[in-house]
């Protein structure tokens, strides 16, 4: 720990030390999600309400993290939280189907154009687990193409590819079989479509915002592109939504852009920041799960937690309260005017970088923005760099130093806005930032513009 400004975060936050101390003797590292690694040593939060959090060493923080992506309304929710509290009243789990299975399912279905047949799952990586499984059973074909650096959680398949450069063996922990199965392109329509011409491919699946929501931007046409291919060669597309489901739109990525999957993760914001996923698709598709499908064909799908009743009803909730958009859109234009901010601070400080992100997110990068189309970032020779953001060391930094200032970002350069966020907010940020940038840049951390 060589940087004062980490130093100094180190002696502000002695109660999260001790509690990282004692969480080390029986978790891994002392975490339960690698994102939440960081140096010195991670940040324990205790309350939260709206946008802001309270840590164990009681500073207040306006928090950009939002529950990794969970919390479009900000935190607790009043109508999210009454929910939770009249149904845990109830009923925790009944070892039966209950009533809000069906009335989660059919906002679902209404929202998202690709639903007409939800599933639900206890996560977004077993969403995407599940949405694999049934491509393979409906399509009877065994190979997968995604896209390098696409995020679709943890399970064995997903890992594979996720990482920038990929690289060419499996990742630790994943059979070395699975690469024979397991095919991972750039995302260029040529590349796609020399792939689909052998027939083994069950499912396209990948991000449609982009690498990391939107950290490698896609174009419109590359979807479209994607869904000409996918359907001249009876493979399945499918959308990773678990991020952008509900968040970019009501109905996600798919609705801004006009183009339907057959299948779609969600995730995150689904459940209203519960523990809760969903594998939504066309009903031929979907119909690989029923039970009107024959034992050879049929794709299994147990789960003690799926549509789990506190889940269903916090999902419930915050779906309705999403469904006409202007959460989104209150969201979205909050965004807009932090990304000018911190853009203009970046400027100010005279330090090399820039800001950019769709719907209600942004992300700092260091060094010149790339000439061109950002769509074009994935193929360019940057593609890491630019979906890493900034260095591990730097990010950290930034990470310390915002929180000095009382503000939280996630991955030290990056972050998802929400409804509850406010005018005062963002101008606390904005100058949060341009002070941290000065304290990265004179300690000789950031480049100079």
């Amino acid at each position: 720990m060589s940087s004062p400004i980490l130093e100094e975060w180190a002696a502000a936050n002695p109660r999260s030390h001790e509690l990282f101390l004692r969480a080390s003797q029986s978790l891994p590292s002392g975490i339960t999600h690698d994102i939440r690694h960081a140096a010195p040593f991670p940040l324990l939060i205790s309350r939260a309400a709206g946008s802001h959090k309270q840590d164990v060493d009681g500073h207040d923080l306006i928090c950009y993290v939002m529950g990794h992506g969970a919390l479009l309304l900000g935190h607790n929710p009043p109508q999210v939280v009454e929910a939770i509290r009249a149904n845990a009243d109830r009923l925790l789990h009944g070892g039966a189907s209950h009533e809000l299975e069906a009335e989660w399912a059919e906002r679902i279905c209404r929202l998202v154009p690709a639903a007409e047949r939800v599933c639900f799952t206890s996560s977004g990586t077993e969403a995407t687990m599940l949405g694999l499984q049934v491509a393979r059973g409906f399509t009877g074909r065994d190979h997968v193409l995604k896209f390098e650096g696409h995020f679709h959680g943890w399970h064995d398949t997903a890992k594979i590819g996720a990482d920038l450069p990929p690289g060419s063996s499996a990742p630790a922990g994943v059979p070395a079989a699975l690469l024979e199965v397991t095919r991972v392109v750039k995302p260029e329509l040529g590349d796609v479509e020399t792939a689909l011409r052998d027939r083994r491919v069950a499912a396209v699946i990948l991000e449609p915002s982009g690498a990391s929501w939107g950290a490698l931007p896609l174009s419109r046409e590359f979807l479209e592109g994607l869904r000409r291919l996918t359907t001249a060669t009876g493979t399945l597309l499918m959308f990773d939504e678990v991020v952008t489901g509900f968040r970019w739109s009501p109905g996600g990525v798919q609705q801004v852009a006009g183009v339907t999957p057959d299948l779609t993760s969600l995730a995150k914001i689904v459940a209203g920041g519960m523990p809760g996923g969903a594998l939504a698709g066309s009903a031929p598709v979907m119909e690989v799960l029923s039970f009107r499908t024959s034992d050879a064909v049929k794709v299994s799908h147990p789960g003690t937690h799926n549509g789990h009743p506190l889940s269903a009803a916090a999902g419930i909730a915050m779906l309705d309260a999403v469904a006409d958009g202007s959460q989104q859109s209150r969201a979205d234009e909050l965004a807009q005017w932090l990304r000018t901010e911190l853009a203009a601070a970046l400027d100010r400080a005279g330090v090399k970088g820039f800001v950019h992100g769709a719907s209600s997110t942004f992300r700092v990068v260091a060094g010149e923005r790339p000439a061109g189309d950002s769509s074009e970032w994935a193929l360019g020779p940057r593609a890491a760099e630019l979906k890493q953001g900034l260095a591990t060391d730097v990010a950290d930094a930034l990470q310390a130093a915002m929180l000095l200032d009382g503000v939280h970002i996630f991955h030290g350069n990056s972050g998802l806005v929400s409804s509850a966020h406010s005018e005062a907010d963002i101008e606390q940020t904005a100058a949060a930032f341009e002070k941290s940038l000065r304290r990265l840049r004179d300690e000789g951390l950031l480049p100079i513009d």
